[in-house]
C-alpha cells in the first residue's frame, strides 16, 4: 500500500523514493513535525562534491544560497568560488557557524564522500543557533550523496524539525511551519544549484589553448596564425 506523500515534501527538486526511504539522520529524530526532502543531480563523483559540503559555515565558504538575502539580517555570508584546504576538517561536535557571532549547526554525525548530518537534538546545545532552537528545539539536517552512476551524483539535503509537544498544536507553531517551508525550500534550492555550479565547473577537463604559427610568405611578411 503506497503513502500519501504531500506536494510540499517533494515539490521541485526531490523524487518520491527519496522522499519515501530512511536517510542518515533520520535515526536521531524520530517522529519529526517537519520533514523537507531536496535534491540535485550534479556531474561530477561523490569526492569531487565532497569538499564543497565540508567547508560551508559563515566565515567559512558560505553556504553557496542567496549571500545578500542573508547580509540583509546581518550574517555576513560571502559563498566561495574555490575549495580551501584550511576548512576540510570536520568531526563530530564541530560548530558549523551560521552567523558572525559563531553559533551554527553542531556536527552530529559524518561520513566522507557519502553524508554529513547537521543539527541539535539536545535540549541545551552549546553553540546551536538560536534562531533554529527557537523554532524546532530538535531538528537535523542532512545532506546525503548517493552515485548515479561514474560520471554523476545525487545530492540529497533532508531537513527534520520537532516542535515541542506542548506548542506543536499552537497557531503560533504552525504559522511559523508556514513562514519556515517556503523560505527553506528558496535557500535551500538555491544551497544545491549552487554546490551543482562549483563542483561541476570543478569537475571540467583543462581546455588546451590553440596553438597559432605565423605563415611567412616569400617577400618577407607574415599573414594571420594559422592554427595548428
Amino acid at each position: 500500500m503506497s503513502r500519501h506523500i504531500p506536494k510540499k515534501e517533494y515539490f521541485g527538486l526531490s523524487r518520491k523514493e527519496e522522499v519515501l526511504r530512511a536517510l542518515p539522520g533520520d535515526e536521531l529524530l524520530a517522529h519529526p513535525d517537519v520533514k523537507l526532502t531536496r535534491a540535485v543531480t550534479i556531474r561530477a563523483k561523490p569526492a569531487g562534491i565532497w569538499p564543497w559540503l565540508v567547508q560551508i559555515g559563515q566565515g567559512r565558504g558560505g553556504y553557496y544560497s542567496y549571500d545578500w538575502l542573508e547580509n540583509l539580517v546581518g550574517l555576513k555570508m560571502k559563498s566561495t568560488v574555490g575549495i580551501n584546504p584550511a576548512w576540510q576538517q570536520l568531526k563530530v561536535g564541530d560548530i558549523i557557524p551560521a552567523e558572525p557571532g559563531g553559533k551554527g549547526f553542531k556536527v552530529l554525525a559524518i561520513e566522507p564522500a557519502r553524508a554529513l548530518v547537521l543539527g541539535s537534538i539536545e535540549a541545551v546545545d552549546e553553540g546551536v543557533f538560536e534562531g533554529f532552537k527557537q523554532m524546532f528545539p530538535a531538528f537535523t539536517w542532512a545532506f546525503v550523496l548517493e552515485a548515479i552512476d561514474s560520471d554523476h551524483t545525487r545530492l540529497i539535503s533532508r531537513f527534520c524539525g520537532q516542535s515541542e509537544p506542548s506548542q506543536s498544536a499552537k497557531p503560533a507553531s504552525k504559522l511559523t511551519g508556514f513562514i519556515f517551508e517556503p523560505i527553506e525550500f528558496l535557500m535551500t534550492r538555491k544551497m544545491l544549484l549552487g554546490i551543482k555550479q562549483r563542483a561541476e565547473q570543478a569537475s571540467l577537463p583543462a581546455i588546451e589553448p590553440v596553438k597559432t604559427e605565423a605563415k611567412p610568405q616569400k617577400n618577407g611578411t607574415v599573414t594571420s596564425p594559422v592554427q595548428v
